[in-house]
């Protein structure tokens, strides 16, 4: 029994970080899409997942939308692929990332939302090495 008790406690603490501002407010999904759309290019990367490699985008639209849930709303990103085709994502902004010389923030830390991005690699060439 307490064997399964640890396994269901380490499972809700891993899980407990995603989604950690995906549904945010009107006010802030608004701040959101103003910030973002003045930047060139934004970094994807959450270290609470699976430490795959950051991906760089440069976002064609931004724009925030109603959930459907409650009163919150979620920032949208579209942008073109690698492959040419052009992607439509939900963002988390606490696993959204600005690049300012050498330094990165998450959308949400630059906002000052309370959240926490788990992982600030200092390779983002390879997240998995390096780690704070």
């Amino acid at each position: 029994m307490k064997k399964y008790l640890i396994i269901l406690f380490l499972f809700v603490a891993s899980s407990s970080f995603a989604d950690q501002l995906a549904y945010i407010s009107k006010e802030q999904a608004d701040k959101a899409v103003a910030l973002i759309s003045k930047l060139k290019t934004i970094t994807l990367f959450c270290g609470c997942c699976e430490m795959e490699a950051p991906i760089v985008i440069v976002p064609t639209k931004v724009y925030s939308r109603f959930t459907n849930y409650e009163n919150y709303y979620e920032v949208i990103v579209e942008y073109t692929n690698k492959e040419g085709l052009v992607v439509i994502e939900e963002l988390d902004l606490a696993y959204t990332w600005s690049k300012k010389g050498s330094k990165y923030e998450t959308i949400g830390m630059l906002l000052d939302l309370e959240h926490d991005y788990c992982v600030l690699p200092k390779n983002w060439n390879k997240p998995s090495k390096n780690k704070e």
